[in-house]
């Protein structure tokens, strides 16, 4: 009788320790690219909630300009927009992110690794009945990831109110 050796089927180890060397490589080179992405995706999106904060106080100062005469302001909670901001009715009015007060119309919390940098001094964004910057000046914040990845923003708010922003070049220390 002659026996007739049976094949085993499966991988060797050798074929296993080349997939995984490969996948290292290849998760090496990938990963970095993914943390790039998504830091741009977070910066655009803490971005946007900033510009779209402004659109809507703008309005609002303009609806209720006309009513009342007041002011609608984008007040900076504890004074650092990286700790949230509110728009309220009147600029002294303060923010606090966890627990509205009267007169806030809007909490916005911050972007978890996402600063804001107020670029002159720390005051809150006030916008007239008319929908213009309180005061005449214009108001610049820069937005930056703390891990690096993304390249920081400059967000500027013009004396007409309206928002405009711009990607710096990375270390950029700030708004010009």
């Amino acid at each position: 009788m002659v026996s007739q050796r049976r094949r085993a089927s499966g991988f060797t180890l050798i074929e296993v320790m080349i997939v995984i060397v490969i996948g290292g490589i290849l998760m090496a080179v990938a990963v970095p690219s993914i943390k790039t992405l998504l830091n741009n995706q977070k910066m655009k999106s803490a971005t946007f909630d900033l510009v779209t904060t402004a659109m809507f106080a703008r309005s609002e100062a303009i609806k209720w300009g006309g009513v009342s005469g007041s002011s609608i302001s984008i007040v900076a909670a504890g004074s650092n927009f990286s700790n949230g901001w509110c728009i309220v009715f009147t600029s002294t009015t303060a923010c606090s992110v966890s627990a509205p007060a009267d007169g806030v119309m809007q909490i916005i919390k911050p972007t978890a690794g996402i600063t804001y940098a107020y670029q002159g001094t720390v005051a809150p964004i006030v916008f007239g009945r008319s929908g213009r910057l309180a005061g005449g000046v214009a108001v610049k914040l820069l937005v930056t990831d703390i891990d690096g990845f993304a390249a920081p923003r400059c967000v500027k708010f013009d004396t007409n109110g309206n928002a405009s922003v711009w990607v710096m070049t990375t270390g950029a220390p700030s708004c010009s």
